[in-house]
């Protein structure tokens, strides 16, 4: 449970709010992250989705880094949304190269839990990786919701 929890948490901060005009709109990274699929994957093992999540995380929050720094630039919308479109089909072709997608990919989770809990309990350091990714995703977020949040006013 605590490994979905922390995927869903995942999922949630790659989640930017952007404002045009008066309207809001959500622009989502990783929008099929949430559908939870059931389909057995041949090929994938615990490690190996574990390696997987932490790439994907990876990426992610090199990606929200980018757009921060577009953000803080004052560059178009147009282009933070080519930012997130670019890295949504980055975090797509990596699922990919794994024979795999998202969604898929939960699933994989899903129907291994009490393996996949099991190793990442007794794993220490995919535990670090998972905390310093989050914290630094929350960051990096916290500054963008920041940022956008002035501009909006």
């Amino acid at each position: 449970m605590k490994m979905v929890i922390v995927l869903l948490c995942t999922i949630q901060l790659l989640e930017l709010n952007t404002k045009k005009g008066t309207e809001m709109k959500r622009v989502s990274i990783i929008g099929l992250g949430l559908i939870i699929s059931c389909v057995s994957l041949m090929g994938l093992d615990i490690e190996t989705y574990y390696k997987l999540d932490i790439k994907a995380m990876e990426m992610t929050l090199e990606g929200s880094k980018e757009r921060l720094a577009c953000l803080k630039k004052h560059c178009p919308l147009s282009e933070q949304y080519a930012i997130d479109d670019r890295v949504q089909q980055e975090i797509f072709e990596l699922y990919k190269s794994f024979n795999t997608t998202p969604s898929k990919h939960i699933g994989f989770y899903s129907q291994n839990i009490k393996d996949a809990k099991a190793y990442y309990d007794k794993n220490e350091t995919l535990k670090k990786q998972y905390s310093q990714l989050i914290e630094e995703i929350e960051e990096v977020n916290s500054e963008l919701k920041a940022l956008m949040e002035e501009e909006n006013r």
